[in-house]
């Protein structure tokens, strides 16, 4: 699938942009001039007197080392982009060419020298030109027994589980902070200050996508090593001792439940009216029957998917309490050893668990299982359950299924079970099973062992080391925004349709992308972002991507910059620039790499501008919802891993977000000043508009999208534009004659000068794709090219515009600029009156990049 109408349209790896394209101007050189950075009274970055946003982007594993005789050109094309920060990202992985940690000893307490020589260059050369570092500490790092370690450490294969260990576990914490004192107290040789003292590190990140409670709902703690389950428990029952004393007072306040089991509730529970009250799902590529003999069903899934959830077996239209116990009691079992999740649901949108869920393991032999929990709210129309049958083919068969109200629970051993430290962790498996407080205060006990170990981390690296930028935990949903809040600054990431892959994690062959435009949507990820700011604290967006093949990424850089300036945010980072040091490939690379993606790169200056600044206006007023520690903490009872506690639980709307300006307040005393309650946002659900009038979004209810920001110096126009005309404010006007994609198109006028003499950078784009890449569509809005990413040069489509401007014909000059930004084709105005002239801008121009001088 190669796009019809593309040309060759790419910029070089060390090009250096001159002119109208060298955004330098937006930087001041030398970073950290002005001091350190640091977070003023109205909870945003200074240096110095001086705010400072940070507009940047991530360079991944080796990309953090290039050759010494790569970094000065690297460093210039950043610059000349407008970007002001590198975020550092993964140089710890042992699976990075090279990585910044010597792993060839089998340990990981070595920094590797050569990397760190070529890792001080690059800062030194950044810093020369006002670009400034973010140094992320835990990313990928595998640890070892090696180490000092015990041995089971190295049967935790994930490093992800192994750092989730790290948040309870004291030396995994020591050996976190023994590579952070290597790291921030070595000198570089190139600026002579060690990087803990130099005003260029802006921030450092202790923890990346990473938490405790995180991990316990992603069953961590449940599947690791009996050695760590040890030290959690006794950290568990030291804390259960502190706050009830004895047994006897932790039974009384938790309860033992014994309820006699009622009548089931179930219809056809013995199949003899076969199918009947009975329903089979399929969805996607997957295929199933159902067949129904001797008292049992057997499912036979013939076809796999890749979700899980594409096959499912339930029966609807069951009334259950919030509160109440029930059992459902069940033989199965299967022709191979599978899983299969057990759960009591929504029959209906939005379809959630109702608190009862449990995956049991089937076996070639009948068995019988027994799932007990409490259901989290009152349904008349709920389901019970049998899913995860969807990515694996065989036979499933199921009899003598009985759901019945009451059960019995047993969570206590008996005898001084706390007295005697015998109390054990909660398993994230047989949540349901344990009652409310015991819930609660589980919940309570990881949260608090979270905090403590960022309040160590954060006090261990600005009291201890003497870091003097600003220092920040991990991202909000991966952790809670009270706790995130306690540091200097809040953070998150977002990716719009991130790449997924059935069978296999991180396969390079059996992946996809959506290939769907954000801009139909009326919120996307977007709205995720703003529910997760803090009023009174920075907020970052360290990553945030519409990763390759995506054709309608056009649209990422000019919605995201316009939402962060309307909403006052403070940074915004681009995943990634490269994974490698080799940057010369001179085509897209990679699902997440920008620096060859002509759409992406092509884009920056254009964010650099409307970020940086701030050329939208921030929103006039705030809507905020009080989100204490308490109810955050009740909150995480029906959470999940990777969407732990936002505003959303507080009540906030991310859509509001393109109304006002929204955030999150830990206490109602932090409630800005005329701040409209939630209540009181009225907000058009077809058209949303800024209350400073700068920033409009229509027809995505209809999917022909369209996002429109008329500030005094920044004009945009994303999404489905052809065959309409859009004003731009200042009596600019844009007309979308013709465009790829059905309609899509983005256009981006950037203003250096303004008044009665403009100068500006037009940027305009459809979308990229390489030369003879493999681009196949697989259905259901999927696409994928595998590993064949094909060669250089990459190539563009581009749409047919008219702009219409406010000056005469003869004082309009315009040219096509090619990447390096010269001037390659003068564009003849067309006079439409006194005051006014058209231009048109067409694939025949052969470019993204145009120079426009009025007056």
């Amino acid at each position: 699938m190669q796009g019809g109408n593309t040309f060759p349209f790419g910029f070089g790896w060390d090009s250096a942009p001159e002119g109208i394209a060298d955004f330098r101007f937006l930087l001041h050189a030398p970073a950290g001039a002005r001091g350190a950075v640091r977070v003023g009274r109205d909870g945003h970055y200074y240096t110095g007197s001086r705010r400072i946003r940070f507009w940047g982007v991530n360079f991944t594993a080796g990309a953090n080392f290039p050759p010494k005789s790569d970094a000065p050109k690297v460093a210039e094309r950043l610059a000349r982009a407008g970007v002001n920060c590198v975020r550092f990202h993964h140089m710890d992985a042992d699976w990075a060419q090279p990585s910044l940690i010597d792993y060839s000893g089998g340990t990981s307490r070595t920094l590797n020298p050569e990397a760190l020589d070529r890792f001080d260059y690059l800062f030194a050369e950044l810093k020369k030109r006002g670009i400034y570092g973010n140094i992320n500490l835990l990313v990928n790092r595998r640890f070892f027994s090696k180490d000092g370690l015990p041995e089971a450490i190295d049967s935790v294969r994930d490093v992800k589980d192994q750092h989730g260990i790290g948040f309870f576990y004291e030396p995994l914490m020591v050996l976190q902070q023994e590579y952070a004192r290597q790291l921030l107290t070595h000198r570089n040789p190139y600026t002579g200050l060690t990087y803990a003292e130099d005003p260029a590190l802006a921030m450092v990140e202790i923890n990346n996508e990473n938490g405790c409670l995180q991990s316990w709902f992603l069953g961590v703690y449940d599947r690791m090593p009996e050695l760590f389950q040890q030290a959690l428990q006794r950290q568990w029952n030291e804390w259960l001792r502190r706050r009830y004393s004895t047994t006897a007072r932790l039974r009384e306040a938790w309860g033992e439940i014994d309820q006699p089991l009622g009548t089931s509730l179930l219809r056809n529970a013995d199949f003899t009216r076969g199918g009947a009250e009975w329903v089979l799902e399929q969805h996607g590529s997957a295929r199933a029957e159902a067949v129904y003999q001797e008292g049992a069903v057997q499912i036979r899934i013939t076809q796999a998917s890749d979700q899980d959830w594409h096959v499912q077996f339930h029966q609807p239209n069951l009334q259950v309490e919030r509160g109440a116990l029930y059992t459902i009691r069940f033989e199965a079992r299967a022709d191979a050893e599978r899983p299969l999740r057990v759960s009591i649901g929504m029959a209906h949108a939005p379809w959630q668990t109702l608190g009862v869920e449990e995956t049991v393991s089937l076996t070639p032999e009948w068995r019988t299982y027994e799932v007990v929990g409490f259901v989290s709210q009152d349904d008349t129309n709920a389901r019970l359950l049998f899913s995860g049958l969807g990515k694996q083919t065989g036979a499933v068969w199921l009899r003598g299924i009985r759901l019945q109200r009451g059960g019995t629970v047993r969570y206590l051993p008996e005898g001084e079970a706390l007295a005697e430290g015998r109390v054990p962790i909660l398993y994230r498996r047989q949540w349901a099973r344990y009652p409310e407080r015991a819930q609660k205060d589980w919940l309570r006990f990881l949260w608090e062992t979270e905090q403590h170990y960022w309040q160590r981390m954060y006090r261990f690296l600005k009291e201890e080391l003497k870091v003097k930028g600003v220092v920040f935990g991990t991202i909000i949903r991966c952790s809670t925004p009270n706790l995130m809040a306690e540091l200097d600054a809040v953070d998150t990431h977002a990716y719009w349709q991130h790449p997924e892959f059935p069978n296999q994690a991180w396969s390079a062959t059996d992946w996809y992308v959506r290939n769907l435009p954000m801009v139909n949507t009326g919120g996307g990820t977007l709205t995720g972002l703003a529910v997760s700011r803090v009023v009174g604290r920075p907020f970052n967006v360290t990553e945030y991507n519409h990763p390759a093949p995506n054709q309608y990424c056009a649209e990422a850089i000019p919605m995201l910059t316009a939402l962060a300036s309307l909403q006052d945010w403070d940074a915004l980072f681009l995943y990634t620039y490269s994974h490698s040091a080799d940057l010369k490939a001179e085509r897209i690379t990679g699902m997440f790499d920008i620096n060859q993606h002509p759409v992406m790169w092509g884009l920056m200056r254009a964010g650099a501008a409307l970020f940086l600044r701030g050329d939208v206006a921030r929103a006039r007023r705030w809507t905020a919802a009080e989100l204490n520690a308490d109810d955050e903490i009740d909150h995480l009872r029906t959470s999940w891993a990777w969407g732990l506690v936002s505003g959303e639980h507080a009540g906030l709307d991310g859509r509001w977000a393109f109304r006002h300006r929204i955030g999150i307040v830990r206490r109602r005393e932090d409630t800005p000043p005329n701040a409209l309650p939630p209540d009181k946002v009225a907000l058009n659900p077809e058209r949303y508009e800024s209350d400073t009038g700068e920033v409009v979004w229509t027809g995505f209810s209809q999917q022909r999208g369209v996002f429109v920001v008329r500030s005094p110096v920044s004009k945009v126009a994303v999404g489905f534009l052809k065959g309409r005309s859009y004003e731009l404010g200042d009596r600019f006007q844009l007309r979308c004659v013709e465009a790829p994609l059905d309609g899509f198109a983005a256009f981006v006028l950037t203003a250096l000068e303004h008044g009665t003499r403009w100068r500006c950078l037009i940027t305009t784009v459809s979308y990229a794709e390489n030369t003879g890449w493999n681009l196949r569509e697989l259905g259901e809005g999927r696409i994928t090219v595998g590993n064949q990413w094909g060669d250089a040069p990459t190539r563009i489509a581009v749409p047919t515009l008219e702009l219409s401007v406010p000056f005469p014909a003869q004082k309009v000059a315009c040219w096509a600029l090619d990447s390096n930004g010269k001037r390659r084709q003068r564009i003849a105005a067309v006079s439409t009156g006194r005051n006014t002239a058209r231009l048109r801008l067409e694939p025949a121009h052969r470019t993204m990049w145009y120079e426009l001088i009025l007056g």
